[in-house]
């Protein structure tokens, strides 16, 4: 029996993670079943032909908030198409409620409830016996056409029971993907618009297997692994000689986390303030500071100790932390959200994600739907466009700020300009970025995209419009960042002092002994690889001291990173 499964990826870069165990579980109980990885840009047709070409008996769909419109398209496709096939579909957004997926779509046959790697084998060896007994755990209509539920959501109990999920890794790498990884399932917490926390078992999969996988992702050479697990830092126990072993590796991997900041301990700090850089990344749900808002949600935050434990983290400098937002939540207004954002924007995490509540269906919170006024999308991704709390226009506005947020502070590349016009607004962060927002929208500039460089304008043209008289210190500050961030763009509008320094630098580059009191390890190569790896600047704004005054800075972007060092060689100064 031909039986094929069929993923949906937001984008090509994407692996499912979900799908690739089950592949592997059924591989190794012996069932033979091929996985197609697509993308919802990859047209409908392709995909149609590309699952029609090996004939198969049974077609199964995991089914997200990203790709439900796609996949429900594809399956009316495929069973006018393949009309005796059996269509099994998975996923979190059909799981929950398999009466109301039924009647959504007549072309679906089986509905596995939960974790599907047991279950979905089970089914397709009575498929392939023609037993009339449907497993458990998997949704059907009857004979008669009634919906069947048949034991409901399912877990995997064992976690030792599922195999490596990358078998072709070396495609994977080859291909520039990112490997999504779980060591745990399950999450203690019950918030209320997530899915996570109906299954309250949190199950781990044993340590001995986790440091396997996660060194075959070393040897491969996998640039970046992600763990999907829903609260990675839950028993020291376990997850800290997980991380000890991943510190100690010879490897660039980097690894992704999703943490929560107010349970890490005095011990757990002490070791992450020894990782390698660029090791770790954690990203980490705040969500609100709003206590009434926690509580409605099901959500504990200890906001103080969250907040020290993320000032301790960011005084290290060397793990990238995300911080996350979500607008729309019960009991908070436009008020209680500014004050979160400026909460959460006062630790200066690396990025800080403005997120939007989306009423997921099977949650608390789509329950809660009339009590809190929650008007949302009815298809995915049913995001909020007003609450009791929050009216239309103030979300609107908050998803117009989310996009200048994102052109601006959220890549990097515009730090100190961002600060030093915040103090000038003489007002809270979230004062600017309204400001900045109002600017954009009156400019045209929502829903256009935009890149560093045209932000960078913007920014100059912003700046000459709201506040002229902090223009000269702003263009010196802003070339600063340039000069950081935008490796080699000198565009000429930022006054550039590159040509009269350059007899200067060049006698500075020309006396070996004065150069390697800035770079010991230097060797000269070529005049244009110097120029390229350590550009030359003098600027008339300190970004350090905070003064106007004249500075000359070195930017070394021989690693890969840049590294910026002030110099007081004698061969440059008095410019």
């Amino acid at each position: 029996m031909k039986s094929i499964l069929v993923a949906i990826n937001s984008k090509y870069v994407h692996t499912a993670l979900g799908l690739r165990y089950v592949n592997e579980f059924c591989r190794k109980n012996a069932i033979e079943v091929t996985l197609i990885e697509e993308t919802i840009q990859t047209p409908l047709l392709a995909v149609l032909a590309e699952i029609t070409r090996a004939k198969p008996e049974v077609v199964g769909f995991s089914v997200h908030i990203w790709n439900k419109t796609y996949v429900y398209s594809l399956i009316e496709l495929v069973r006018k198409v393949l009309p005796a096939a059996k269509i099994v579909v998975g996923g979190p957004e059909v799981a929950f409620e398999p009466e109301r997926i039924f009647n959504e779509k007549s072309e679906i046959d089986f509905i596995v409830q939960g974790e599907g790697e047991i279950c979905f084998s089970e089914l397709l060896k009575a498929l392939k016996n023609a037993d009339d007994k449907v497993p458990a755990h998997i949704a059907y209509r009857d004979k008669n056409g009634a919906v069947q539920i048949n034991g409901g959501v399912t877990v995997v109990e064992d976690l030792a029971e599922l195999g490596f999920p990358y078998p072709d890794l070396e495609t994977i790498v080859a291909e520039n993907k990112i490997v999504y990884y779980e060591c745990t399932r399950g999450c203690p917490f019950q918030c209320s618009y997530c899915l996570s926390g109906i299954s309250h078992s949190v199950r781990r999969r044993p340590l001995e297997k986790v440091l396997l996988d996660l060194e075959h992702f070393m040897e491969a050479k996998v640039p970046l692994v992600k763990f999907v697990d829903r609260t990675y830092n839950l028993d020291e126990t376990y997850f800290l000689p997980i991380m000890h072993y991943l510190s100690m590796a010879d490897t660039e991997t980097t690894f992704h986390f999703e943490i929560k900041a107010d349970l890490l301990s005095e011990n757990t700090l002490k070791f992450l303030e020894t990782v390698p850089e660029g090791r770790f990344q954690f990203e980490i749900g705040v969500q609100s500071t709003n206590t009434k808002t926690l509580e409605a949600i099901g959500r504990e935050n200890n906001w103080k100790k969250l907040a020290d434990n993320v000032g301790r983290l960011l005084q290290n400098n060397n793990i990238h932390l995300h911080l996350d937002l979500i607008a729309g939540l019960p009991y908070e207004g436009l008020k209680e959200f500014i004050k979160s954002f400026n909460d959460v924007y006062g630790l200066r995490p690396h990025m800080l994600q403005l997120g939007f509540l989306k009423v997921l269906q099977g949650t608390v919170m789509q329950s809660q739907a009339q009590e809190h006024g929650l008007l949302y999308m009815s298809e995915p991704p049913y995001e909020v466009v007003q609450t009791k709390y929050m009216g239309y226009e103030e979300l609107r506005f908050l998803k117009v700020l989310e996009d200048v947020f994102e052109n601006t502070y959220n890549t990097g590349k515009f730090n100190n300009v961002l600060a030093y016009l915040i103090k000038a607004n003489n007002g809270t962060a979230f004062d600017f970025y309204r400001k900045l927002t109002e600017w954009w929208e009156s400019r045209g500039l929502y829903p256009q995209g935009h890149n560093a460089r045209g932000v960078t304008k913007l920014l100059w043209e912003f700046t000459c419009d709201c506040y002229p008289s902090e223009k000269t210190n702003v263009k010196e500050i802003l070339r600063f960042d340039v000069f950081v961030s935008q490796p080699n763009w000198l565009p000429s509008w930022m006054g550039w002092k590159t040509a009269e320094l350059n007899e200067r630098a060049m006698a500075f580059w020309r006396d070996k002994d004065e150069v390697r009191q800035y770079l010991p390890d230097y060797i000269f190569s070529t005049w244009r690889q110097i120029r390229k790896n350590y550009p030359i600047e003098a600027f008339d704004y300190n970004v350090y001291s905070g003064v106007a005054e004249r500075v000359v800075f070195m930017a070394d972007y021989s690693n890969g990173k840049c590294i910026v060092k002030p110099l007081i060689s004698k061969y440059l100064q008095n410019n």
